[in-house]
């Protein structure tokens, strides 16, 4: 592994018009924002904050299609290690 690859992350991200009904389909959504704004507040901030330390930052568009299609491949609950998982995967191969 390079000193590049160990230095990027990749971050789950919304679309405005897709956030309620990921919030909704979610096994934790408690642990996701009631808000489109207040989630993309704390997200930027983040993305900030990564950037600030020397972290190459991706952002990883989190479809509800395409995500509960994976979670079934996966045979996993759509929850917080799901999406952890999930970005991982495609930062991984964006950066192949």
């Amino acid at each position: 592994m390079t000193n590049e690859s160990a230095r990027r992350i990749g971050l789950p991200w919304y679309r405005r018009e897709d956030y309620q009904r990921i919030r909704e389909m979610m096994a934790d959504r408690h642990n996701l924002a009631p808000a489109y704004e207040t989630w993309l507040a704390a997200a930027e901030n983040n993305e900030s904050v990564g950037r600030e330390a020397g972290l190459h930052v991706n952002r990883i568009l989190i479809e509800p299609e395409a995500f509960a299609r994976w979670c079934t491949e996966k045979g996993v609950e759509p929850d917080s290690v799901a999406r952890r998982d999930y970005v991982a995967e495609k930062t991984a191969e964006s950066a192949s």
